[in-house]
């Protein structure tokens, strides 16, 4: 009578460890793979560019499927806001994972200030890069941590400047406990567009060289999309921005566009000139493939 509760709770215990056991193999395989695959890395720290970044004639296919860029051009020049449009499955995201290291090209090359991205120091060229993404994705401790994550040497003093610049600041401190507040899983104590000013905050706390926000507004309402606007019309010329949007307003304050079709650079140039050229960015307007915010002639 004594072992049988004990005997039950053996077998309770087996089958929680029969239920995880596909799980532990799952992330083991995952593991195992990942060690094979070899990250493309040089030897030169990088520290900034001084002139601009270019992308010349790459080409990128994932494995057994069909090309996602092919004969891709274009120029970020330092200090330039650039944008990139175009329909979904144009090839924009798998073209800034080109941009950060994350994919090698087929063919071509990263070229920054004319010496290869594949011979600089992944790590040291990832760490001057900020990203935000559509999501934000915070994770689940205080704000001030969420954005230490992103620069761990940041006081508190540069925090609350970089927030005040990504207009956060105020709501935050709106909070009972302030910059100590728990965001929840993913930031979900937080409105849309608190969390991707929190989420903005934590890519400038990096002091980066390369801006990247990936459709970071299209998601939110016009209130909050105008607060990130503004924030981001701060930090223009500050950092070199590299913007895929679906908001029109974004797409106007850019320097240069270029809309993406089927992996190539269809159409480039400012919004006037695009407009001028009443092509397929005329058409994305006109079909309204862009959020609008106010009226537009």
């Amino acid at each position: 009578m004594k072992i049988v509760p004990i005997m039950s709770r053996i077998v309770s215990e087996k089958n929680l460890i029969d239920m995880a056991f596909p799980s532990y193999e799952q992330v083991m395989n995952i593991i195992k793979d990942a060690k094979k695959l070899n990250q493309t890395s040089g030897s030169i720290s990088f520290k900034n560019f001084n002139k601009s970044i270019k992308i010349k004639d790459i080409s990128f296919a994932y494995p057994n499927n069909k090309t996602v860029i092919n004969n891709l051009s274009l120029q970020i020049k330092k200090g330039q806001m650039i944008a990139i449009v175009g329909e979904s499955g144009s090839g924009k995201s798998t073209l800034i994972d080109v941009i950060m290291g994350f994919n090698d090209p087929t063919s071509g090359d990263v070229l920054i200030d004319d010496t290869p991205l594949k011979k600089y120091d992944i790590n040291s060229y990832r760490k001057k890069i900020g990203y935000v993404p559509q999501g934000g994705e915070l994770f689940n401790t205080s704000i001030i941590n969420n954005i230490k994550w992103a620069n761990e040497k940041a006081t508190n003093e540069q925090i609350q400047r970089t927030c005040q610049e990504t207009y956060a600041d105020s709501f935050i401190k709106s909070f009972p406990y302030s910059y100590e507040t728990l965001v929840g899983d993913r930031g979900v104590r937080l409105s849309g567009g608190q969390l991707q000013r929190i989420a903005l905050a934590r890519a400038l706390i990096r002091k980066p060289e390369i801006l990247i926000l990936d459709e970071a507004t299209s998601s939110l309402d016009s209130k909050s999309e105008k607060n990130i606007q503004e924030a981001i019309n701060k930090i223009v010329k500050k950092t070199t921005i590299i913007v895929i949007a679906h908001r029109l307003s974004t797409i106007l304050k850019a320097d240069h566009i270029y809309v993406i079709n089927h992996g190539r650079v269809a159409e480039e140039g400012n919004y006037e000139d695009l407009i001028k050229l009443n092509g397929s960015f005329k058409k994305m307007i006109e079909n309204q493939a862009f959020i609008l915010v106010g009226k537009i002639s």
